[in-house]
Formats: structure tokens, C-alpha cells, sequence
């Protein structure tokens, strides 16, 4: 006995019942019932489909589909962090290092003088002011995309919603920043402090700019089926 296509729309709003948000973890826990079920049915053809599905559904335990979805969260996780790194590491060859650098000696400079902390203090709050408005722009296009798409996928969830606020973080905590710096001897301190706050920059612009830019392609290489299900 074969699921026939309104066996598999049912599959598929069973996973969204069981807050399972995105398409391709819906996709790959539907296939998983739909061969399942159908096993089932072979070694027992009297039961129902909801019978069958039900029986499938209890192999998956007390917790349900979410230990799947935090596994493919920890695998996509991991998937996301080896993309940042690859354009992090960008930063640290030519030509981009030389504006690593400058931004480097622009905060270590700057930290060390009397009224370099209102310099530092100002680059920082501007730099909190542009994370807050590419964090808004970046969840309008996800609304945007998700509502035209209809599907949201996990991994598109991690490019446009990993917002980064390091800006405003290092913004928030500058007076301990600095109280730091004072009480570190000689220019460790403020060579610690400068590297934390270029990393942080970067950090931002990958996020926020680079990423974002990338989704359709990372996509299409995440999901084969993407451009496909969203055409």
C-alpha cells in the first residue's frame, strides 16, 4: 500500500502541528514517516493511515520531532560557523588586511590618549546605531521572503536572523572597557581592547552585509531542491 499526495500534504501538516517551523526539516521528517508508514503497513495493512502514522510517530519518543530539529539545528549551526570563518579569514590576507590593520591602530591609538575615549566612545555608538538598522532591514527581507516563499528554511533562518550586536554590546560596557584598560599595565590592555573591538567590526559586517548577500547561493548549495521550491 502506497501514501498517494493528500497522505503526504496530511504528513506535512502533522510535522507543523508538532512546531516544526522549517520546510526542509518538515521535508526530511515526512519522508522519514512516509517510508516508515508504509512499512508498517506492510507487516500490518489493517490499520488506518492515521493508525499507522501515529505508530510511526511514537518511534520518535517522549520529546517528539524536537530532538531532529535541535540536531539539525547543531549540524546547520556548525555549517553557518565554517562560512563565517572562511570570510573571516578574508580579512587577515591582502588586500583586506591593511583596513584590518588601520582599523587595529585607529582604536590602539586612540584608546591611549586623554580624549580618545569620546573618539572610541563615538565609532562605537555609530556602530551600535548601523547593527540595530541592517538587523531591521535584514527581518523585513526575511518576512518578505517567508511570506512570498511560504517556507522558511533553517538555514535561511540562521543567515538573515544571526544579528549581530557586538557593536552595542561593546557600546553599553564602555566605561568597564576603559576602567580595564587603566588597570592593566603598560599597552596590553589597550592591544586587547583594540583587537576585541576589530574583530567585533568585522564580525558585524560579515553578519550583516556579507552573508546576507550570499543567501541565495548558500542556499542553493545547502538545499538542491531550493530554487526549485521557491519558483
Amino acid at each position: 500500500m502506497k501514501l498517494t499526495d493528500q497522505h503526504i500534504e496530511q504528513l506535512y501538516r502533522f510535522t507543523r502541528q508538532h512546531y516544526v517551523e522549517h520546510y526542509d526539516v518538515q521535508t526530511e521528517l515526512v519522508d522519514h514517516l512516509a517510508n516508515d508508514i508504509e512499512q508498517i503497513w506492510e507487516e500490518t495493512p489493517i490499520l488506518t493511515f492515521e493508525q499507522a502514522r501515529d505508530k510511526s510517530f511514537k518511534k520518535f519518543g517522549v520529546f517528539g520531532f524536537m530532538d531532529v530539529v535541535e540536531e539539525k539545528q547543531k549540524q546547520l549551526g556548525k555549517k553557518y560557523r565554517k562560512v563565517l570563518w572562511k570570510y573571516v579569514k578574508e580579512w587577515f590576507k591582502l588586500p583586506k588586511i591593511i583596513l584590518t590593520a588601520s582599523i587595529f591602530l585607529f582604536f590602539y591609538y586612540f584608546i591611549q590618549i586623554p580624549m580618545g575615549v569620546y573618539i572610541v566612545g563615538g565609532s562605537l555608538f555609530i556602530l551600535a546605531i548601523l547593527d540595530l538598522l541592517f538587523v531591521t532591514k535584514l527581518k523585513k527581507e526575511f518576512n518578505k521572503r517567508t511570506k512570498k516563499n511560504n517556507k522558511k528554511w533553517m538555514f535561511e533562518d540562521m543567515i538573515f536572523n544571526v544579528a549581530s550586536f557586538g557593536g552595542i554590546m561593546v557600546a553599553s560596557n564602555l566605561p568597564q572597557v576603559f576602567n580595564h584598560i587603566e588597570k592593566t599595565p603598560s599597552n596590553l590592555g589597550a592591544l586587547l581592547i583594540s583587537l576585541i573591538l576589530t574583530l567585533t567590526i568585522i564580525y558585524s559586517y560579515i553578519t550583516l552585509i556579507v552573508i546576507p548577500k550570499k543567501a541565495e547561493e548558500l542556499l542553493e548549495e545547502q538545499y538542491p531542491e531550493y530554487k526549485f521550491a521557491n519558483s
